[in-house]
């Protein structure tokens, strides 16, 4: 191998670690939006049902400048393990631009439930998370299993392969 081969192996080595290191660096608190640490709170939440139509409104209490994904889900008092995600359900729910109060989720649940819903102990759960941002994580952990990867199939010896006449691999000058 020649030097110039050994010396573009080595940069491209350091240069995938180091984008790695970087990659993970972008993640610290200094670049957080603003307001990160406030939390994320759903209040005031009140159900009416008028005909085949619940109408569920609460407020979002949350840092401005961001946008919110809205959850709801039809719980029961007294069956822990139930839980439906109504699939029409229209409104503040799902991508939600901005916080605020008077948000409103409108269900039509006689499409879910043609024959209604028995029971009185019904309530509605609703979650908010802020959306988007970028996923760190998974870039810094692909970003570091492809540097392993790179070191594993650039610096690893071939058993097989008998070493060329005329070629020496000279070891890296000592760190500074």
């Amino acid at each position: 191998m020649s030097m110039k081969g050994f010396a573009c192996r080595q940069r491209g080595i350091s240069g995938v670690l180091i984008m790695a290191f970087l990659v993970t660096l972008a993640d610290i608190p200094a670049f957080a939006h603003p307001g990160t640490d406030t939390p994320i709170r759903i209040t005031n939440q009140e159900v009416r049902v008028e005909g085949g139509v619940a109408f569920i409104s609460y407020d979002l209490e949350a840092p401005e400048g961001a946008s919110y994904n809205v959850t709801v889900e039809l719980r029961r008092e007294n069956d822990p393990s139930f839980g439906l995600v109504p699939s029409n359900a229209t409104g503040d729910v799902g991508e939600v631009k901005s916080p605020g109060p008077g948000k409103l989720i409108r269900w039509e649940f006689l499409k879910d439930f043609p024959i209604g819903l028995r029971g009185e102990d019904y309530y509605f759960r609703i979650e908010a998370t802020r959306s988007g941002g970028f996923p760190w994580l998974w870039v810094a952990l692909g970003s570091a299993a492809l540097a392993g990867g790179v070191v594993a199939i650039v610096g690893g010896k071939s058993p097989a392969a008998p070493a060329q006449p005329g070629t020496q691999e000279l070891p890296l000058p000592p760190a500074r």
